[in-house]
């Protein structure tokens, strides 16, 4: 149930809003092993009592961003996820995030939402294996602010402004926040089986902390 995984890319756009504090032509490299990006899914309909909540993570994200501080508006992102690696339902993450998430999918549970997200129904995996997401800007260093981003998926592109709060430690870039979507948004139904007995809740709720270091000369 996790027709969101495009979403979640989104959040390594954020980072170019950090490189904006750097020099012209600066590259930072996303640290995938330093960023945690994630969104949550929650179960609807008059048995909404036999589902669960889910959570979908990000497993892979790559990408850079290259600044361009003589105008940051000009400063280029671009970044990727693979959908087949989409992490369903992380027990450690499940358990950061309180009551509505505490019920323990089974594994026959997790591999059912996975390969419901994977079908050709929701993100169509193999017809589909990448989500892009590229932008440029922001308009300004530091603080938070909006950014207009387009995300590539399904064979179509869909425009969102996401919001993110910008750090500069060193030479790592850091791009933090949190926001809510819904289906319709990325121009997605929500996944319903037993004629929308059970289904998947309009809203998604995105979380993202993402780092980039800056790369060698």
């Amino acid at each position: 149930m996790g027709r969101a995984a495009l979403a979640f890319g989104l959040m390594g756009v954020l980072l170019s809003g950090l490189a904006a504090a750097q020099g012209a032509g600066e590259r930072y490299v996303v640290d995938p092993g330093q960023s945690d990006v994630h969104w949550l899914v929650y179960k609807a309909g008059a048995l909404a009592r036999l589902g669960h909540n889910h959570t979908i993570a990000v497993g892979d994200l790559a990408g850079s961003v290259v600044v361009n501080s003589a105008d940051l508006a000009k400063s280029q992102f671009d970044l990727n996820f693979a959908v087949a690696d989409l992490v369903v339902d992380d027990p450690a993450l499940r358990s950061t995030l309180g009551a509505e998430f505490a019920s323990v999918p089974t594994a026959e549970d997790v591999a059912g939402t996975r390969t419901n997200m994977l079908s050709d129904r929701v993100l169509d995996g193999d017809r589909h294996p990448q989500i892009r997401i590229t932008g440029s800007g922001p308009a300004a260093a530091g603080g938070v602010q909006e950014l207009a981003v387009q995300v590539a998926l399904l064979g179509r592109t869909v425009e969102l402004k996401v919001p993110t709060e910008i750090t500069l430690e060193g030479d790592s870039l850091r791009a933090q926040g949190e926001f809510e979507l819904n289906h319709a948004d990325l121009g997605m139904q929500p996944f319903s089986v037993m004629m929308g007995a059970l289904q998947v809740g309009e809203k998604l709720t995105f979380s993202y902390d993402v780092t980039a270091q800056r790369a060698a000369p």
